[in-house]
C-alpha cells in the first residue's frame, strides 16, 4: 500500500527542488533578460517607491514611539467607535495608512499588537483595511507617468478609498463587539534618540520593500521566459479582447503593482482595472507584509479583505469614470503634435481632403436637384 501522505510530501519536495534548480538555471542562461528586469525594477524603486514611502515610514515610526497616535486617539475615540467601530488610535492608523503607503499601516498595527492594544485576530483583520497605496505613489507612478492628469489621480484615490471604507464598514460589525473601552491616557514624549532610530528603521524597511520588488521582477522575468505569463496573457486577451502586451502587463502588475507604470499610456479603459490592482496591492506587497509580520500575524484575512476592496474599487471607478474623463480627450487632442510643422505632408493631406469634400458636396447637390 502506498502511503499517500508521504508520497504527496515527497512530490512537493521534489517539485520545489526542480523549480529552484530551473530558476537558478534561468538566472544563468537568461542573465541579460533577468538583468534588464532587475534594472527596470530598480528604476521604479528610485523614482517612485523610495520617494513616496521613506519619509512616511520614518514619520509613522515617530508617531507610534512618541505616543502621539495613542494620545491623539482620545480626541476621536467616540467618533471612531460610532463610525467604524474602531478605537481612536486605530482610526488614526486607518486614516494615516491609506495616505502613507502599503506597508505603513501594517508596521503601525504590529506595534499596537506587540504593545497589547490589539488581539491577534483584530490586528490580522485590520491589516486588510489599514492598507493603501498613498497619493504619492498614485500620482507619481500612475497619474503622472501614464496619464499626465491630476483627474486620474483623484479618480484612483477615490476609488481605492471607497473600497477600503466599504470593507472597514463591514469589519466594524466585528469590531463593535470587541471594543477596548476608554482610550488609555498616555502622554507625548519626543526624545532626541527617536529620530535616528526611526530613520534607521525606515531605511531597513525600504531595503526590505525594494528587495521584494526586485525579487518579484526576477520572478516575472523567469515566468515570461518560461512561457507561463505569455500563455496566461494569451488566454486573458481572448477573454477580455485586450491586446497581448496589455494583458501581459496586467498580469505582471498583479504580481508587482509598481509594474503598472509599464502599461500603455493614456488608455482610460484600463483605469477600473488599475484601480482594482492598486486596491489589492499584488503579490509583492503581501511579501512585504510577510517580511514585516515575520509569522507573528497571518496574511490570509488581509488578502481576503483586499480582494473585496479590489472589487468595490473596480465598480466605483467604472461608475465615476465618465465624470472624470469628460474633458480629457479634448485636451489630449489639443496637445498632440501629429508631425513637424516644416513638413509639407499636412498641407497636402488637407488639400486632398478638401477636394474630396467639395466633390462629394457637388455630387449630393446635383442629385438633390434631379429629385
Amino acid at each position: 500500500m502506498i502511503d499517500w501522505v508521504i508520497f504527496m510530501k515527497k512530490a512537493r519536495e521534489i517539485s520545489a527542488a526542480v523549480l529552484l534548480v530551473s530558476a537558478a538555471a534561468m538566472c544563468i542562461f537568461a542573465a541579460n533578460t533577468i538583468g534588464g528586469a532587475v534594472y527596470a525594477a530598480l528604476q521604479r524603486c528610485l523614482t517612485a517607491v523610495i520617494p513616496s514611502l521613506f519619509a512616511m515610514i520614518a514619520v509613522s515610526g515617530l508617531l507610534i514611539r512618541s505616543g502621539t497616535v495613542t494620545a491623539s486617539g482620545r480626541l476621536v475615540h467616540r467618533a471612531g467607535r460610532l463610525l467604524l467601530g474602531m478605537d481612536g488610535d486605530i482610526l488614526l492608523i486607518f486614516l494615516f495608512s491609506n495616505i502613507a503607503g502599503y506597508p505603513v499601516g501594517a508596521r503601525m498595527l504590529l506595534s499596537c499588537y506587540e504593545a497589547g492594544r490589539l488581539t491577534r485576530r483584530e490586528a490580522e483583520l485590520l491589516a486588510g483595511v489599514c492598507f493603501g497605496a498613498g497619493p504619492a505613489f498614485i500620482y507619481g507612478c500612475i497619474a503622472g507617468q501614464l496619464y499626465r492628469s491630476a483627474r486620474v489621480g483623484i479618480l484612483i484615490s477615490l476609488s481605492t478609498a471607497i473600497g477600503s471604507l466599504v470593507c472597514a464598514g463591514v469589519l466594524s460589525l466585528y469590531l463593535r463587539r470587541h471594543g477596548h473601552g476608554a482610550q488609555p491616557r498616555t502622554g507625548v514624549a519626543l526624545r532626541a534618540e527617536m529620530l535616528p532610530e526611526c530613520i534607521s528603521s525606515a531605511g531597513r524597511a525600504m531595503a526590505e520593500i525594494c528587495a521584494a520588488i526586485l525579487g518579484f521582477a526576477v520572478i516575472s522575468a523567469i515566468l515570461v521566459r518560461a512561457g507561463a505569463i505569455p500563455a496566461a496573457a494569451e488566454l486573458l486577451s481572448r477573454l477580455t479582447g485586450r491586446d497581448f502586451p496589455t494583458s501581459a502587463g496586467l498580469i505582471c502588475s498583479a504580481l508587482d503593482v509598481t509594474a503598472v507604470s509599464s502599461l500603455p499610456a493614456g488608455d482610460f479603459t484600463l483605469l477600473p482595472v488599475i484601480s482594482a490592482l492598486v486596491a489589492f496591492g499584488g503579490g509583492c506587497v503581501f511579501m512585504q507584509l510577510a517580511a514585516i509580520f515575520r509569522g507573528r500575524l497571518s496574511l490570509m484575512p488581509a488578502a481576503g479583505i483586499r480582494l473585496g476592496a479590489a472589487a468595490v474599487s473596480y465598480a466605483a471607478c467604472r461608475l465615476m469614470l465618465p465624470m472624470f474623463i469628460a474633458g480629457e480627450a479634448v485636451s489630449a487632442a489639443a496637445t498632440t503634435q501629429v508631425c513637424s510643422a516644416a513638413s509639407p505632408v499636412p498641407s497636402v493631406i488637407l488639400a486632398v481632403m478638401t477636394a474630396v469634400v467639395l466633390v462629394e458636396y457637388e455630387k449630393s447637390r446635383k442629385a438633390a436637384i434631379r429629385r
